[in-house]
């Protein structure tokens, strides 16, 4: 997991990997936003590889996570190509990156369930040099679907301040991502202040039905 994540976490500053990436780097520990779960942002002219293809627009980006609601983080947010494997199918995800490329913004449905992603955070929390990280911290996050939690962290190599937002909205676990290399203080804000909190409040009950 922390591979996934890992993978996310450099979303903004790299490019986004493909969805089977991110399913298929399940580790230990948790992802961080980098290859932003699954999609993948080529630059303007590039081709994917003969071995990818282009996908449409997840219906997360038009149902729940929309332009308006990255606005929420992002100022001026950019939807990201999906990219996946020509043969299989790719795990669902929506991704939005900065004009700037200094800010990551995505969505997708978890690989484990809630307990184990939880367990995962903690893990980390307790051993954050052995990610790369530094400044982790989870904090449970109430009026959130089932139950959610907020890991926040620094990933030390890529220069970004990370959010993870967790929940299980009854049939799904989400995870929320954000991660920017702004120049923002180390001190993550309080939960009930955290904008990425509040996306993920304002989307849930938009998420498909079904998922």
């Amino acid at each position: 997991m922390m591979v996934r994540r890992l993978l996310r976490a450099a979303a903004g500053s790299a490019t986004v990997l493909a969805f089977g990436l991110l399913t298929a780097c399940s580790a230990t520990t948790h992802s961080t936003p980098s290859a932003a779960d699954g999609t993948t942002a080529p630059t303007a002219g590039a081709s994917p590889a003969g071995s990818m293809k282009t996908l449409p627009p997840s219906r997360l980006c038009t149902t729940a996570l929309t332009t308006g609601a990255a606005q929420q983080l992002i100022a001026d947010p950019r939807l990201q190509t999906r990219l996946s494997p020509n043969k299989g199918d790719a795990p669902d995800g929506c991704s939005y990156a900065a004009a700037d490329g200094q800010s990551t913004l995505a969505l997708t449905p978890a690989s484990r369930a809630y307990k184990a992603e939880l367990s995962a955070a903690h893990a980390l929390s307790a051993d954050p040099a052995s990610a790369g990280m530094r400044d982790v911290r989870v904090d449970p996050v109430s009026d959130l679907g089932r139950q959610a939690f907020r890991e926040t962290s620094y990933q030390i190599q890529a220069r970004q301040h990370i959010t993870f937002v967790v929940w299980n909205a009854g049939t799904r676990t989400w995870v929320l991502t954000f991660a920017t290399t702004a120049d923002t203080s180390a001190t993550p804000a309080t939960v009930s202040d955290d904008k990425v909190v509040q996306v993920a409040r304002s989307i849930t009950a938009k998420l498909p039905a079904g998922q």
